[in-house]
């Protein structure tokens, strides 16, 4: 077999019709360099060259796997106790419709409304209930016990904070320092003893 002569800068010998070696042009998805190191080019390897078992090989927690296609699975994900008060949650950001993460605590504290209260994102309902039923709204008439000299009058039940309404015949009296009376826990005590004949009511909420 005759010696070839030399080849063009990157080509390769290769065994034609015959037998006969001859030069070939390096063409389609892969080159090669004067010292023989070949690579891939870009955008050449597809999915349908790969294996479905690279998917597989691929996919850990949170994510599956079905003939080769790869998808975001949360049951894959290891079971953890949330620490409320450090730990962050994904969400989808309406800014840009990216993925951003945030802490629970602060999402908490944008959920808190009114009669709620956050602290380290632990929710804590204020003092009145959401719901009021009927049997906490109380009116007790105290007019019996208004003889002129007595200044103090006894609450059935311990009041919600400012809702006591103390009405002497017919008009309503003012609490407080100072004013007509003030309230500790179920004892209102007056600043001038309601007279004789005096009609004393008072409306309030009762404190379950």
């Amino acid at each position: 077999m005759a010696k070839l002569e030399d080849g063009a800068d990157k080509q390769l010998v290769i065994v034609g019709a015959g037998g006969v070696p001859a030069y070939q042009n390096v063409t389609g998805d892969v080159t090669i360099g004067n010292t023989g190191v070949t690579a891939i080019g870009a955008t050449k390897v597809v999915d349908s060259m790969i294996n479905d078992d690279v998917a597989t090989g691929l996919a850990g927690d949170g994510l599956s796997d079905t003939t080769g296609v790869i998808d975001l699975d949360l049951n894959e994900l290891t079971a953890a106790v949330v620490a409320v008060a450090t730990d962050s949650i994904a969400f989808v950001d309406s800014d840009g419709n990216v993925s951003r993460k945030e802490a629970i605590a602060d999402l908490v504290d944008a959920i808190a409304g009114t009669g709620l209260t956050a602290t380290a994102g632990v929710l804590t309902a204020e003092a009145v209930a959401d719901n009021i039923v009927e049997a906490d709204i109380l009116k007790e008439d105290n007019t019996v016990n208004c003889n002129g000299s007595n200044v103090e009058f006894t609450l059935s039940e311990t009041p919600v904070a400012n809702s006591v309404q103390a009405y002497l015949n017919g008009s309503l009296v003012q609490e407080g320092s100072g004013k007509d009376y003030v309230l500790s826990g179920v004892i209102i005590t007056f600043g001038t003893a309601p007279a004789d004949d005096d009609s004393l009511i008072i409306h309030y909420l009762k404190n379950d």
